[in-house]
């Protein structure tokens, strides 16, 4: 039997994530479906549209057999170490072959991984973005272009694959029409990106029906849905209210950026909204991407300390599975190294969980939903 990993975050779930796990199916009838999912907060920065569980929940029902969590640690993160902790995760998992879409499906992304696999170079003498200067050092190794956000993850994980002994056959799935930060909705497809589909549920504008499961169709309708917008409260007060000392030990605060944050949202008064903020703390070094996964940490008072403890020490956090996928972690069990967590007692909230933990209750302040006391896996 294969076991087949799709890393996802599943914001929402969608036509073109049901297109790759009918993909995956057709490939391979036989195979146990194994997803490592974020959670509320995402790699980008965002907050999830819908909680961890009901995407969780919408994957099983649309085919996918075990949903595990990422920590957050490794959510909130450029595309490499975001990878390194889903494709550790899926080793754990007895995964053997990664199924991921991209842009480019003739990519060697194995031989760009060998080419590639030294270059985590320090960029801070030029003056742009890490993103910039990392995807430039990789196209001129390489002589492809890595700058389209799939191809750059696909990538990833093939670097984290590498370095963690090659164990899983890379499965590259071209992308049907929808780049990734498409903001319409297509007229002449059911496929639309995930940043389009969000765009139309937060703006009421449009309906998403075409584009995506019945389930999530149902979710939608019956759940809030967050943004920024939601917690931007939160945020601020956080900011206003911490010294710039305390602001230095947050996770990813690098060069002073504790200064500057701080003293930008002061200036603009309250009535400053999230975005607003953002673009005023940008630069050519620090992009919006890294400016909000840098307030996500603030907002879960994320500490360097915590981050690092996660990344040496995973764990295993399931949130959803069906007889297969159950079958599937009966098997591996004995020879699994990390933690697996099914639900949380207050020993497991306080130590490996803490960070997670503290998202869900941040995250639980916008869904009026419970993240982890009460909450166990959804079984299909």
């Amino acid at each position: 039997m294969d076991i087949v990993g799709i890393v996802a975050e599943y914001n929402p779930f969608h036509n073109g994530h049901l297109y790759q796990i009918s993909e995956v199916k057709k490939r391979f009838p036989n195979a146990v479906i194994v997803v490592v999912m974020s959670g509320n907060f995402l790699e980008r920065g965002e907050p999830a549209l819908l909680d961890k569980w009901m995407r969780a929940k919408e994957a099983i029902l649309n085919g996918v057999n075990l949903v595990v969590e990422l920590p957050v640690a490794f959510c909130v993160q450029p595309a490499d170490l975001f990878a390194f902790g889903a494709i550790r995760i899926l080793k754990e998992l007895g995964v053997q072959k990664l199924v991921f879409g991209v842009e480019n499906v003739d990519y060697d992304f194995d031989k760009m991984a060998q080419l590639t696999k030294k270059v985590h170079g320090d960029f801070s003498t030029y003056n742009e973005s890490y993103a910039k200067a990392y995807q430039r050092a990789i196209t001129e190794r390489t002589g492809v272009d890595v700058s389209k956000p799939n191809n750059l993850l696909g990538l990833a994980y093939a670097k984290a694959n590498l370095e963690l002994g090659s164990f899983l056959e890379l499965i590259p799935i071209q992308r049907k029409k929808a780049e990734h930060h498409d903001q319409q909705l297509p007229v002449d497809s059911r496929i639309a990106s995930a940043s389009a589909i969000r765009s139309a549920v937060l703006s009421n504008k449009e309906l998403v029906v075409n584009f995506v499961p019945n389930s999530t169709v149902e979710d939608l309708q019956q759940s809030k849905k967050a943004s920024w917008t939601d917690f931007w409260p939160l945020l601020k007060y956080q900011i206003l209210t911490s010294k710039v000392q305390e602001l230095r030990e947050i996770y990813g605060m690098t060069e002073g950026l504790e200064f500057r944050l701080k003293d930008k949202l002061e200036r603009m008064g309250p009535a400053v909204a999230f975005t607003d903020w953002i673009d005023e703390v940008k630069s050519k070094r620090f992009t919006y991407t890294h400016l909000t996964r840098l307030a996500t940490m603030i907002l879960l008072q994320a500490k360097k300390d915590e981050v690092a403890q996660v990344v040496r020490s995973p764990y295993i956090r399931i949130l959803g599975f069906d007889d297969l996928g159950q079958k599937q972690l009966n098997n591996v069990k004995k020879k699994m190294t990390f933690p697996v967590i099914s639900r949380v007692s207050q020993k497991i909230a306080a130590n490996p969980l803490d960070l997670d933990y503290r998202a869900g209750l941040v995250y639980s302040q916008c869904s009026g939903q419970r993240q982890d006391f009460g909450r166990k896996p959804f079984q299909g």
